[in-house]
């Protein structure tokens, strides 16, 4: 803490009586000297005389609180300037005041109650952030923002957006024949190295289902490259599968499935809620990954259109898809 009094035996003798407390205690004559020790020192709590030569202890407390808003402040103070000291508290500028001559008992009290708010404080703020990045976890950004300040439906259509599907290639009866806990582990690693290549790729993950995968591009911030973003995606993804086979001995293969247009996206649900989508575009990209190769990018052709001038393509010739009939589509092999 910091102890702030133009007069040299009564710094001497808080720092006494506060470093029996068990406190470290530092010492200003005024407040430009004290100013220098806070931005030398984690200073927690300031102690500061209200009547001082040059800055007024209001004056300086003032100033901490503009700078150092975390930092604790007591004003100590006379009888007669109480309805100031009082303002000060009412204004924030303040935390306590004692008036002079104080109890040593009742400082110390004050001190300790002090100390116990600013560890209350920052057990809230460490709530505060253990919420913001669970809520962080489950919503793009921009949608908890928009959470947090009191919207009840969130509701946006997308006019250009590429949605990507993708599932393990016969995992479901290999998962009967594995523990648990193998299932799990296997499973972690494919989706915590997706999540990172979406993130890198600013690509939204939307959420997994199973041993599906669901990412968008384009959403909730519009990007006009959003067909790149999410082929290059797709591509990564086939190569952390290929790694993570190499590292496992395991041959799992990736089916994905890709496809562009305009979706609706929103937040659905009142206790386990997620951020989901719907539309037309959203169903093709599933039944492009249903109906594709393993270890391959099922695209159609408005994605095959939008990267024309960056990406090789094999044709596959007509596939057929549920509520469309056939349809032309192509494999993706990579960049040019």
């Amino acid at each position: 803490m910091l102890v702030v009094d133009d007069e040299a035996p009564v710094r001497v003798g808080l720092q006494r009586l506060l470093e029996r407390g068990g406190y470290t205690v530092h010492l200003a004559a005024g407040g430009e000297e004290g100013l220098s020790l806070l931005r030398a020192h984690p200073i927690q709590l300031v102690i500061s005389d209200k009547d001082m030569p040059g800055m007024s202890g209001i004056e300086f407390l003032s100033l901490v609180h503009d700078r150092w808003p975390r930092v604790c402040r007591i004003l100590l103070t006379g009888y007669a300037d109480l309805e100031s000291a009082m303002k000060a508290i009412n204004e924030d500028q303040v935390f306590r005041y004692l008036e002079k001559p104080w109890n040593n008992d009742q400082l110390l009290n004050t001190v300790h109650f002090a100390f116990e708010s600013l560890e209350l404080q920052a057990e809230l703020e460490r709530e505060r952030r253990r919420s913001q990045d669970l809520l962080l976890s489950i919503l793009p950004g921009s949608i908890a923002d928009r959470l947090k300040r009191g919207e009840k439906l969130i509701a946006d259509r997308y006019e250009a957006a590429t949605v990507l599907f993708s599932d393990l290639v016969a995992f479901t009866p290999l998962s009967s024949r594995l523990e648990a806990k193998q299932v799990v582990e296997i499973l972690n690693d494919m989706f915590s190295a997706f999540d990172k290549l979406a993130g890198d790729a600013g690509v939204e993950k939307i959420k997994t289902i199973g041993d599906g995968y669901l990412a968008a591009s384009g959403l909730p911030v519009a990007r006009p490259d959003h067909v790149v973003a999410a082929a290059d995606l797709a591509l990564d993804m086939l190569r952390a599968i290929d790694f993570i086979n190499a590292s496992r001995g395991t041959e799992f293969k990736l089916r994905i499935g890709l496809h562009t247009g305009p979706v609706v996206a929103g937040v659905i649900g009142l206790k386990r809620f997620s951020y989901d989508l719907w539309g037309d575009t959203v169903n093709v990209a599933s039944r492009m990954e249903a109906t594709g190769v393993p270890g391959r990018v099922h695209v159609t052709a408005e994605v095959r259109a939008a990267l024309s001038a960056t990406h090789v393509f094999e044709a596959r010739g007509l596939t057929e898809l549920k509520g469309k009939g056939p349809i032309p589509t192509w494999l993706l092999l990579g960049r040019k």
